[in-house]
């Protein structure tokens, strides 16, 4: 039976190791449950409706952008009264967010240690006896921003008039870096008959965004302590492969692969969020999840070797080398394979266009559903 470290060490060694790491982990719990800040907050944001200068969102004023606070603010525009020639219809109006929003008349802005913003769209529809939705309970439209669809889903309780539908909320963007101090976002709703885009959409008196961010006083503490522990593992696994090659054999296959859990956990542990307080890097997102993937893929790979190794051993049997369990090896790269094909059609896609989601469209729910169920 081939030796490794930990079997080398006496009892007395192995008891002070165990416990520092459980003193370790204690103080980490404390330190998130007692110091840190929740992970993540979220603000609700009104639209503003502004005079559009465009017609149906045509030119001019193609580039213009609107905003509602400061010098240059919009003519707003009031969504609550409604009548069947009104000339502000949802298309004729740009609805506007400026983030974040003042409190006590101090302007607040981001900070980079935010690190993403997502924002989810809540419209509102009144219903009118005059005016009927366009669309029966089974037959969704599409909700256009930018060039990316959005279904709409509204249903009526009571027929009141001036009672509001319930609609659905729509998914409309993530930003994987919070690089500037403020955003704007406009929203137009042009009308496209030849398509049915935006037709009957009914009379929308408001829009609310909310958006969701990271807490920077959770990120700071987060990062803390990956300063702390990465130089850490990495002198135990200097530590380690020094005191592999100090024996008189080569190294087998399980301290390799407990190398490679060292590697993989220092690789998920190295602090690449202090570059974002200096460059946008808005592929931050895709990276903390190809970080995780690859750590717990080497970590499971771990457990499947090191649970092959003993029951061979027990049989009178060894494995020198992957080879020999391939069949379990495919497994874990088939479902982390899927799983980066779905990251990919998701945040990689998002790296051009904020407002792309696959999970807006039946066919990219379906090929979502399956990369998941494949895993």
């Amino acid at each position: 039976m081939q030796g490794t470290i930990i079997e080398n060490l006496s009892g007395k060694k192995l008891s002070v190791l165990v416990v520092l790491l459980i003193i370790a982990q204690v103080i980490c719990f404390l330190i998130g449950g007692l110091i840190a800040p929740k992970p993540a907050t979220s603000q609700n944001i009104l639209s503003t409706a502004c005079k559009d200068d465009r017609i149906n969102g045509s030119e001019p004023g193609l580039g213009k952008w609107y905003y509602s606070r400061g010098r240059g603010a919009c003519r707003t525009v009031e969504m609550n009264y409604y009548n069947l020639e009104s000339q502000y219809q949802a298309f004729q109006v740009v609805w506007t967010f400026q983030m974040p929003l003042p409190r006590d008349d101090i302007a607040f802005d981001y900070s980079r240690w935010q690190q993403n913003l997502i924002g989810v769209l809540q419209i509102e529809v009144v219903y009118h006896s005059q005016l009927q939705l366009g669309d029966p309970d089974n037959d969704w439209k599409p909700y256009a921003a930018s060039k990316i669809e959005r279904n709409l889903e509204c249903v009526l309780n009571d027929q009141s008039e001036s009672y509001s539908y319930n609609c659905s909320m729509i998914p409309l963007f993530e930003l994987g870096s919070l690089y500037h101090d403020f955003y704007l976002l406009n929203i137009r709703l042009p009308i496209d008959t030849d398509r049915n885009i935006n037709v009957g959409i009914g009379h929308i008196s408001d829009i609310w965004l909310t958006v969701i961010n990271q807490n920077g006083g959770f990120t700071k503490i987060w990062v803390s302590l990956k300063t702390i522990f990465f130089p850490i593992v990495l002198c135990f696994l200097a530590w380690y492969w020094r005191r592999i090659h100090l024996l008189s054999r080569s190294p087998a296959l399980l301290e390799y692969m407990l190398l490679a859990v060292g590697l993989a956990l220092s690789f998920l542990n190295m602090p690449l969020e202090y570059l974002t307080l200096s460059y946008d890097m808005p592929f931050m997102l895709l990276l903390s999840d190809i970080r995780q993937g690859v750590f717990y893929a080497v970590l499971l790979s771990f457990w499947l070797v090191f649970a092959g190794e003993h029951l061979m051993i027990q049989d009178g049997d060894q494995r020198t080398s992957l080879k020999c369990y391939w069949r379990h090896l495919s497994a874990v790269f088939v479902g982390c394979l899927s799983l980066f094909i779905f990251d990919m059609c998701e945040r990689g896609v998002q790296l051009r266009n904020p407002f792309f989601s696959i999970w807006v469209s039946s066919i990219g729910t379906k090929l979502a559903v399956s990369f998941l169920l494949i895993n």
